[in-house]
């Protein structure tokens, strides 16, 4: 595939610069950062445009914190101005990175994203006996450095673009030469991208078409239990020595009928239901809401924002009587509202 270049005059743009901040801007966030930003905005966006057409742009220092939602996760995340600067280089980098990328792969790709990968395990359960469910071990914090730096050579070559994002890429560490910060738009798309290689190789040279991966959870399915453990073995392989990656553990291939759990659900060939799990983080955000709306916290307005997001991730499920009942029982809104 030919490399694509001179990329930095569009990214370096009146324009893409303020597209980026439109795209960046949260108007639920109050923070101290945004705003000073936005309160200056033409001599910071006039600034940033200046460093990235120089090539002298640096991202800034992160910030760090936990969230348990439903565990324990590291979240970096970039000042807003740097958020900005993410924006206006996927902005024009971003379908590039997209460019060839499977049918199979469903995160970070206008049109896609998780209900439809859950979509698509579900039509392909109806269609095969057998299914591999796998996931990488940590995949963020094991991300090599000079492996995804060496793929993006592969697909660009506009050095300005290149010096900038191993910039980011090396802005953040986890482990010597190791590591995406969780929480930047440019992670997800530079993690997505890790694992093209990975889609074409399942789906081309092993010759499965039913294979779905959303981010570092993937499924693979067919109508053959042998033909199913040898290529886990094969992934595996693969894995190691083009992504130095390892998967979370040991897997054998199970049939459909026991059910696929994948994203927060669990897929049949005839339905799809929300996993244990997610059942018991849709309970606990819902006695969430109702405490802070009965505190004084959140006003009706807010509540109902947040439950039609709450709601709404149910509604891809076959759960409507439960989740009545559950909302009923420990949440705010009247019947009329669910």
């Amino acid at each position: 595939m030919k490399r694509a270049g001179c990329l930095m005059q569009d990214v370096a743009t009146v324009r893409n610069v303020a597209l980026a901040v439109h795209n960046a801007r949260n108007p639920g966030d109050t923070s101290v950062d945004q705003q000073k930003f936005l309160s200056e905005l033409e001599s910071n966006c006039n600034e940033l445009l200046s460093r990235l057409a120089d090539g002298t742009w640096t991202p800034g220092p992160y910030h760090r914190f936990i969230v348990c939602d439903p565990k324990r996760r590291e979240i970096h995340a970039a000042r807003f101005a740097d958020r900005v600067a993410h924006h206006a280089l996927l902005n024009v980098a971003g379908p590039l990175l997209e460019q060839g990328a499977s049918h199979g792969s469903f995160a970070c790709r206008q049109g896609r994203g998780n209900t439809r990968a859950v979509d698509a395990v579900w039509h392909a359960a109806g269609r095969c006996r057998w299914f591999l469910k796998l996931d990488v071990r940590r995949y963020f914090d094991s991300v090599s450095h000079d492996i995804l730096l060496n793929l993006l050579q592969r697909k660009f070559k506009d050095r300005r673009l290149l010096l900038i994002l191993e910039r980011i890429v090396r802005s953040f560490e986890k482990s010597p030469g190791r590591g995406l910060p969780i929480g930047t738009l440019t992670s997800q798309y530079l993690a997505n991208f890790y694992l093209d290689g990975l889609d074409r190789w399942i789906q081309l040279d092993q010759r499965c078409p039913r294979y779905v991966r959303y981010m570092d959870d993937f499924v693979i399915l067919h109508n053959d239990w042998q033909w199913l453990a040898g290529v886990y073995e094969k992934t595996v392989d693969w894995l190691q020595q083009n992504r130095d990656l390892r998967l979370r553990e040991t897997c054998r291939p199970h049939t459909v009928q026991e059910g696929i759990l994948f994203l927060g659900y669990r897929v049949f060939p005839g339905t799809v239901l929300l996993a244990r799990k997610s059942r018991r983080r849709f309970v606990s955000r819902l006695k969430s809401l109702e405490l802070l709306y009965r505190s004084g916290i959140i006003d009706a307005h807010s509540l109902q924002q947040r439950m039609d997001a709450l709601l709404s991730f149910t509604s891809h499920a076959q759960c409507r009587q439960w989740r009545r009942r559950m909302v009923l029982k420990f949440g705010c809104l009247s019947e009329d509202d669910i």
